[in-house]
């Protein structure tokens, strides 16, 4: 019910019957609105609108060129790559199918010349040809070159009991999302061997759907391992295994989804005791949220450090906004609340929809530092829109893009994905490959070897089939 505040003048007693029908009226008027908003369901408000085109306009060009050089073909899905300690020539790159292949980028050895690292495609849950799950994401230890340390995650059958999970009663998951931590018997050899023995799994997370599952992992300059977690799939963060009010928003016990988490790898204070949770934790003390780093994100699929120590990710919008967050200690990024600084309406079992601008508010939420909407081409409106996170550029053969983050996106409406950079203010910019424009593939990932050269990461469709998958470094304009 409303409650209505109507201040009502003062009336002398000559006055009596006017201020009778005064009261009557305001009666009748409050009876209007409480039968209205009972009709409803809901207090009655102002009806939430929509917005078609939430940022007008479209993209700018950068005015940084670039050219786009192959280093590596005939993968299935590459999403994402890292750099071993101690091997500064060569790059990793993670196949969503369950390879990780070990590429030299400069030195001696042959480039454009792949090994086989690991396969862990048997222990990957089966994947349809569009699937989000597979292999997501491979760090290593900062002390790799003597521990021989690495982690993967990964989308595995439900094998045993979850440490996290928000499944109602009864209800089982659809997989799990699992962080497992390996050893290499021969760091920094030519042919690296992974010991099969050394499996060791850290977390298993219960996932309410396929998708969303974010993946991405990366050790900070405080030598702790971030992981990211989406929302645990559907539409809007609800449905079954959502809470009521998100699981974005929720720091219920168990629920990591949303978040992104922080943990010490060879620690074990953890409940389960396969890690540590590092004192410093903004949540820690609160039951079931030691782990969680930052919350209030939707599917934040990449994210990487750069080299002043800040944690970037895109975050991939529900319907309007794709974003770019810094990530910060106990950071509420505003999901689902919010999508980029826009307010965002979850509207029941309807399409949700952002529907008004709102930066900096509510208060205690933290929008993203450059977002971009659906409307902004090529094409209206685009088909699968996703930010891809990416790097800060500190490399030497784009001298006009050093300092910029550099990112990309999923798909438009031409059927091709779009590389974006930073510019000036953080306004997001379209990075033009002249000889491949539209850049002809969709993105499904983005890598940084250790000279800072970046590489965008894709294949013909975007799908887990095939051979289509390519790596291209990122080049000037000769």
């Amino acid at each position: 019910m409303i409650r209505t505040s109507i201040r009502t003048p003062h009336v002398s007693p000559r006055r009596a019957p006017a201020r009778q029908a005064l009261a009557a009226a305001i009666t009748a008027i409050t009876a209007i609105v409480t039968i209205a908003a009972s009709v409803a369901g809901a207090p009655a408000q102002a009806q939430n609108i929509p917005l078609a085109d939430p940022i007008p306009g479209t993209l700018p060009a950068s005015a940084v060129g670039i050219t786009l050089r192959p280093l590596l073909t005939n993968l299935t899905a590459p999403v994402a790559g890292a750099v071993a300690p101690g091997e500064p020539d060569h790059l990793y790159i993670v196949d969503q199918v369950g390879k990780i292949w070990k590429a030299a980028v400069r030195g001696p050895a042959q480039k454009g010349q792949a090994q086989l690292f690991f396969d862990v495609a048997s222990r990957l849950v089966p994947l349809n040809e569009s699937d989000e799950r597979g292999l997501l994401g491979l760090a290593f230890h900062p002390d790799y070159a003597s521990n021989g340390r690495f982690y993967l995650f990964t989308s595995e059958p439900v094998t045993a009991p979850a440490d996290f999970s928000t499944q109602p009663a009864g209800v089982a998951p659809v997989n799990h999302s699992v962080i497992s931590g390996w050893r290499v018997t021969n760091p920094g050899s030519a042919n690296p061997s992974v010991d099969p023995a050394s499996a060791r799994v850290l977390m298993r997370i219960d996932k309410p759907q396929g998708n969303h599952n974010g993946g991405a992992l990366a050790f900070g300059p405080d030598r702790m391992l971030y992981i990211s977690l989406g929302d645990g799939g559907a539409g809007d963060d609800q449905g079954p295994g959502h809470a009521p009010e998100g699981n974005a928003q929720s720091l219920a016990p168990g629920n990591v989804l949303g978040k992104i988490l922080r943990i010490d790898p060879l620690g074990s204070n953890a409940a389960n005791g396969a890690y540590g949770i590092p004192a410093d934790n903004p949540f820690v003390g609160r039951e079931g949220a030691d782990e969680i780093f930052a919350y209030g994100l939707r599917n934040p699929f990449r994210m990487a450090f750069d080299g002043e120590g800040r944690l970037w990710a895109g975050d991939v919008g529900q319907r309007a906004i794709e974003e770019v967050n810094i990530i910060v200690s106990g950071g509420n990024y505003g999901w689902r609340v919010k999508e980029g600084s826009f307010l965002f309406d979850a509207n029941g079992t309807s399409p949700g929809f952002a529907y008004q601008a709102s930066p900096g508010a509510p208060a205690g939420m933290v929008d993203p530092v450059a977002e971009y909407d659906h409307a902004d081409g090529p094409g209206q409106p685009p088909l699968r829109v996703a930010v891809i996170g990416g790097f800060v550029y500190s490399g030497m053969s784009i001298p006009s893009l050093r300092g910029q983050y550099v990112f990309a996106d999923f798909i438009g409406s031409d059927g091709t994905g779009k590389l974006l950079t930073l510019g000036v203010r953080n306004t997001v910019e379209r990075l033009l490959a002249p000889q491949r424009d539209p850049l002809g593939f969709p993105v499904l990932g983005m890598a940084q070897d250790a000279g800072g050269e970046i590489y965008v990461l894709g294949n013909a469709d975007g799908g887990t089939r095939g051979n289509t998958g390519v790596v291209l470094r990122l080049n000037g304009l000769r």
